[in-house]
């Protein structure tokens, strides 16, 4: 069985580039998606059994009745006992390996999935670990969905490395689908380097064009000064 880690080379660019989140930032904005929960409880304080938090509204809390809830109460609750947590519809193998066949099929797109999908899946895998909550979320296909998941991550990743290798001038660049995780990992270096080829341009518009004229017969190197932010090398 594979062991559920996020990837090394993302977590490296991200966290060599002070424009980027780290992982546990970006974990922490993670925890505010919604998961469904089926709780074994009931709110009789409240007519609407719903529960009010800062964040919003969240329930009915209702024995077996299907609700939405963040994951950090998703979370509270199970490890209270206080409900069971059901696995996203889109973490189910039969999903995931078609996920899997079109990353690998078509090479400059990316499937979409939820922007989180990284986050969530790390959630589910590592905060109730100890307890078994990821035997009691995918019971015996556990070990399936994490190398699914693992597999479509290292797809998506060599990916988007392939594209980097390919840039060679400064231009818009259009990336569909990524999850928060890889564009957070990538976001440093697309904004260095887009800034190295600004710079460079202006460098080049600054030296002016190296045109040939005749001299008594030779040709010679002459340069056609163009506007004077050449002055700007002498910094």
């Amino acid at each position: 069985m594979t062991d559920y880690t996020r990837t090394s080379t993302f977590s490296d660019l991200a966290s060599s580039s002070s424009r980027s989140f780290s992982a546990s930032e970006i974990d922490f904005f993670a925890q505010d998606e919604l998961i469904t929960i089926v709780p074994n409880f009931s709110i009789h304080s409240n007519p609407s059994k719903s529960l009010e938090c800062i964040s919003g509204v969240f329930g009915p809390f209702a024995p077996s009745r299907e609700t939405q809830v963040p994951l950090w109460l998703a979370l509270a609750l199970w490890k209270r006992k206080k409900c069971d947590i059901k696995a996203p519809e889109w973490m189910s193998v039969e999903y995931l390996q078609t996920v899997l066949e079109l990353e690998r099929g078509e090479p400059g797109a990316f499937q979409p999935l939820p922007f989180h999908y990284v986050e969530i899946a790390h959630f589910l895998f590592t905060a109730g670990k100890q307890e078994s909550l990821p035997k009691q979320v995918f019971e015996e296909k556990e070990s399936k969905v994490r190398d699914l998941i693992n597999l479509i991550q290292k797809t998506r990743q060599g990916k988007i490395l392939q594209g980097l290798s390919l840039m060679q001038e400064a231009a818009a660049v259009k990336l569909n689908n990524l999850s928060a995780m890889e564009l957070n990992a990538v976001r440093g270096f697309f904004t260095g380097t887009l800034d190295s080829f600004t710079r460079h341009a202006n460098m080049k518009e600054g030296l002016g064009v190296l045109t040939e004229v005749p001299v008594d017969g030779d040709q010679e190197m002459q340069v056609d000064a163009g506007p004077s932010p050449a002055r700007n090398l002498r910094r």
